[in-house]
């Protein structure tokens, strides 16, 4: 039995530790310019934001724990911890997204006059200016783990609420209208519902070691069986130990003559796979001839019979 292995993780604790002090500075503006001015959005929008803090530093936490060497009570590391960090900030993101809910339906019970709006347009921009910066910072490192896709919509959805609280303020201001508020809040409320939706399905999928998405099984078990010199695959398993870095285990029977060129055939087999899918954690098995069970995946209503 062979093993090949291709780590690609690249720390971005630096962009999340930034982020954090950007979006402290723009809660702390926010929590005061909505007690001074009075308007309920922005002191919505400053608990938003502080809702933000605490995942980027859920985040960063991540980070640097994914980041740590494997040992020997954890022999891959920790890189299920970045995902369990994105996890609890995705259930958070739907968490905001119902307070969103409950303030807009309040707001629309209870309209409230703005008071000192210059005041308001000025803290209101210094939060919009923050969260662009931050959404710039992040926004190419994104793709690199499950956990930085979270903390940049966490920044992307708040850049958004603080926009529209901007929007709306001026609206209001000039028109009186203050049923525009709720509606915005409603929509922004949707749309961190999705976003958050996503990562919850993905990382679910981690956690109970599923397929990952964007690799089809069917295709992974055809260019094995279809490698040269290999007679049959089977006991084929493909799993995420994170966001970023897919695994795969199988066996691989060979023919007599062919068998003393297994090490070569296997190390052939792990460069395609990350090559042509992206798996970069091989351990593959060779047999001599055929195996008594050389199915491609283990059928678990045959084993639960066998068992009884």
């Amino acid at each position: 039995m062979a093993h090949s292995h291709s780590h690609t993780h690249v720390g971005q604790g630096k962009r999340l530790f930034i982020t954090i002090l950007f979006n402290i500075a723009i809660t702390v503006a926010e929590i005061i310019g909505g007690l001074l001015t009075g308007y309920l959005a922005l002191l919505a929008d400053a608990v938003h934001n502080l809702s933000d803090v605490a995942a980027l530093i859920l985040a960063y936490i991540g980070d640097k724990g994914a980041s740590r060497p494997p040992t020997k009570k954890a022999t891959y590391g920790y890189k299920r911890l970045e995902v369990m960090t994105a996890f609890i900030s995705a259930v958070s993101l739907v968490v905001i997204a119902v307070y969103i809910f409950y303030e807009a339906y309040q707001r629309f019970l209870h309209p409230q006059p703005i008071s000192n709006p210059t005041l308001l347009l000025i803290i209101a921009s210094i939060g919009l200016v923050g969260n662009v910066l931050s959404v710039w910072i992040l926004r190419s490192a994104k793709k690199s783990s499950l956990n930085i896709k979270t903390a940049f919509l966490h920044m992307l959805y708040d850049t958004i609420s603080s926009a529209a609280v901007i929007i709306v303020a001026i609206v209001i201001i000039n028109t009186g209208w203050m049923y525009l508020d709720p509606i915005l809040s409603v929509v922004i409320g949707v749309m961190i519902l999705w976003s958050s939706f996503d990562v919850l399905k993905e990382a679910t999928i981690i956690f109970f070691e599923g397929v990952p998405r964007g690799i089809n099984f069917d295709e992974v078990a055809q260019a094995i069986n279809d490698f040269p010199k290999v007679v049959n695959a089977h006991h084929l398993h493909i799993w995420s130990l994170s966001s970023s870095s897919i695994a795969l285990s199988s066996h691989i029977c060979l023919s007599e003559t062919d068998y003393h060129l297994a090490p070569e055939i296997i190390r052939d087999i792990s460069a395609m796979m990350q090559k042509n899918f992206g798996i970069g954690h091989c351990t593959i098995q060779a047999e001599m001839g055929l195996c008594p069970d050389n199915s491609i995946l283990v059928d678990p209503l045959k084993e639960m019979d066998t068992h009884e």
